[in-house]
């Protein structure tokens, strides 16, 4: 397919948040230039100047109650093709609640929060092994928000889980900013890319660790030199087919605008084939999401 025929099809975004304010604040304070509840009318407009039709809406909480909202959230518009919701995988009740959250028409899978966990090991875990079994015999995804350190342990996820449908968030979440774990990092991804089923989502979202320097440098962009080497090398790695790209909006606005995200990850790749381009802009999120 042609350029032309992704800008008639549209880019779908798999990576968007929707958040209630009052819901997000029992969760973090998020700083002044997202400080406010999101929803799909703020995101609409932005995204169809760029030729953006559709997204994957991801859990921004971790409770019942924001379950509920992302649901909301995901019926009210047709911008919103499909949904991640949050689920505690060690849960002793996650197998009803799996079963509850597939009745949602937009419910696609769950997001698993390795980044902030005080257990680094967390994905050997075996209650949280025995959740992402349950995860993969309903044919659901696994969206894995990990960092660095969580990726050399996705190749022993898959021996136990084999049939699972997983994407690794945020590129795994590398030091963008200093390049300090860049070579675990490409070791952690070959292997994954190697080993394993996954899908990787091209979506550059913050580091916990990172939120400060983020806030006091906020609307800067990011550094292409940063950005060039880990994409272009996910590319060579996974291939067009098994990437997928993501804005992680709002969050995007600390950085830039949603335009400007999206620039910044096109940029980076460099030039593309159009059939590629079509698979890593739409393509992949289609067959992946099932949208």
């Amino acid at each position: 397919m042609s350029n032309q025929d992704l800008a008639e099809l549209g880019i779908v975004d798999t990576h968007v948040h929707f958040w209630q304010l009052e819901l997000l604040r029992r969760a973090w304070q998020p700083p002044p230039v997202i400080f406010r509840t999101f929803g799909p009318p703020d995101l609409i407009d932005d995204a169809a100047a760029v030729g953006v039709k559709s997204c994957v809406l991801v859990e921004a909480g971790a409770t019942a109650e924001d379950n509920r909202a992302l649901a909301e959230f995901a019926a009210s518009s047709e911008f919103v093709d499909g949904m991640i919701s949050y689920a505690n995988l060690e849960s002793p009740t996650l197998e009803q609640e799996l079963d509850a959250l597939a009745e949602i028409p937009k419910f696609r899978g769950v997001r698993m929060r390795c980044e902030g966990d005080p257990d680094a090991d967390i994905l050997t875990r075996p209650g949280v092994i025995e959740g992402i079994r349950r995860v993969a015999e309903r044919g659901l995804i696994l969206e894995f928000l990990v960092v660095t350190g969580h990726l050399k342990d996705i190749p022993g996820v898959y021996e136990k889980a084999p049939d699972l449908k997983g994407i690794i968030d945020h590129i795994g979440k590398p030091d963008l900013r200093r390049g300090s774990d860049f070579a675990v990092w490409r070791d952690h991804m070959r292997a994954a890319a190697a080993d394993t089923d996954a899908v990787c989502k091209l979506s550059i979202g913050p580091r916990a660790a990172d939120m400060e320097e983020i806030y006091a440098s906020q609307g800067e962009g990011w550094d292409l030199e940063q950005l060039r080497p880990p994409l272009q090398f996910l590319l060579e790695q996974f291939g067009p087919e098994r990437l997928a790209w993501g804005s992680d909006w709002p969050l995007v606005l600390l950085q830039s605008n949603y335009g400007g995200g999206l620039k910044a990850v096109r940029d980076a790749l460099g030039p593309l084939a159009a059939d590629d381009e079509m698979r890593l802009f739409r393509g992949t999120a289609m067959q992946f999401y099932s949208l």
